[in-house]
């Protein structure tokens, strides 16, 4: 029995190898090796603050999307969101407006002109919304997945650094209008308990001033 024993654990230790010698397994220094050349802060930057600013009349208007998520939800996701792969998360980026209605230390709360709720976040930037939701970065176009990552983690800390400030300094009855992404799930998909994440944050002038 013993010699059983010997012999399977033997026979396992050898396949193992064999599976392991199989496998080319690229080490963690060949990739950053590979990124050298790829300036992560410029992409990051040059996405953020012109990309997006100039493909703004491309997003989705967030009642627009309020309404055609009523109307017909499969048919809403299939129209405005973006995703680098299959599955229920997708992505949407929206424009809006609204009236500052109440803030705590993680959200700014809102109310556009049908009195409907919502909230930008002010600080948990998180996430590859922000990087996935205009459709405009592809992962093909990077030669590994850290590095399609990494762009993720930068424009997050963009956000969270340069423009949530001015969202955080907003008052309650200030009107403002502003772009950003929000993360739904085809399976329950409800806008109202989504936080959208700025991009950019306009405080309006209050008419006759």
């Amino acid at each position: 029995m013993a010699r059983r024993g010997i012999k399977y654990t033997l026979l396992a230790f050898v396949g193992a190898v064999l599976v392991y010698n199989s496998v080319y397994i690229k080490s963690l220094q060949a990739v950053r090796a590979a990124n050298k050349g790829f300036d992560v802060d410029s992409y990051a930057n040059n996405y953020l603050f012109k990309t997006i600013p100039r493909s703004t009349a491309a997003f989705t208007d967030l009642t627009l999307l309020r309404n055609a998520l009523r109307a017909n939800p499969s048919d809403a996701f299939d129209a405005y969101s973006h995703a680098p792969s299959d599955g229920d998360i997708r992505y949407f980026m929206v424009n809006g407006s609204g009236v500052v209605v109440s803030k705590d230390s993680g959200y700014v709360w809102l109310e556009d002109s049908e009195k409907q709720g919502f909230k930008l976040a002010s600080q948990y930037i998180y996430g590859t919304a922000a990087r996935d939701a205009a459709g405009l970065v592809s992962i093909d176009s990077f030669d590994n997945t850290m590095l399609f990552n990494e762009v993720s983690e930068k424009i997050n800390f963009l956000i969270k650094k340069q423009l949530s400030p001015a969202l955080q300094q907003l008052a309650v009855g200030d009107t403002t209008r502003f772009t950003g992404p929000i993360e739904l799930n085809r399976k329950d998909p409800i806008l109202a308990e989504t936080a959208i994440i700025p991009l950019h944050v306009e405080k309006l002038q209050k008419e006759g001033r």
